[in-house]
């Protein structure tokens, strides 16, 4: 250990006396406390926001399944828009392969209640196309507009 304290910089290795007093140390105190809690507040809202956002997502999913009548296990679920509270999960309309198979994609909005949240909306895609508005068909309720489904 000696040869590490001999190695550093004479700014950074150990000081007999100690310059600045107890005014310093007190500074030095109250921002590491400071910074301190700066960090556990942000983690602590990190954390919140992110089980937040698992429990939309999982409701998200029991949503479409509950909806289609449909107990697939490959249902994606998303945020349309992200920081928006409108979400997007598809899954594919019979059994096979994600996306080898037509798809039925819901629109969920609003709160979980009871694990499940509201449809406002939805559109079917074609077996092996990617979700483009140009794909989407035979689209239903408010929440499909013109912008999300031209072909509706």
């Amino acid at each position: 250990m000696s040869g590490f304290v001999e190695r550093l910089p004479a700014w950074l290795s150990p000081r007999a006396v100690e310059s600045g007093g107890r005014r310093r140390w007190r500074i030095e105190t109250i921002v590491l406390i400071v910074v301190g809690l700066v960090l556990a507040v942000t983690s602590a809202n990190d954390i919140f926001w992110s089980v937040s956002q698992n429990r939309r997502l999982v409701a998200d999913q029991m949503t479409w399944r509950h909806y289609t009548h449909r107990d697939y296990f490959n249902v994606s679920a998303a945020p349309l828009v992200v920081g928006q509270p409108v979400d997007l999960s598809c899954a594919n309309a019979s059994p096979g392969p994600p996306g080898e198979r037509p798809q039925i994609c819901i629109l969920m909005s609003g709160p979980v209640q009871g694990g499940l949240r509201k449809v406002i909306g939805g559109w079917r895609l074609p077996a092996r196309t990617g979700d483009f508005p140009a794909n989407r068909g035979d689209c239903f309720g408010a929440g499909a507009t013109k912008a999300l489904c031209p072909s509706g």
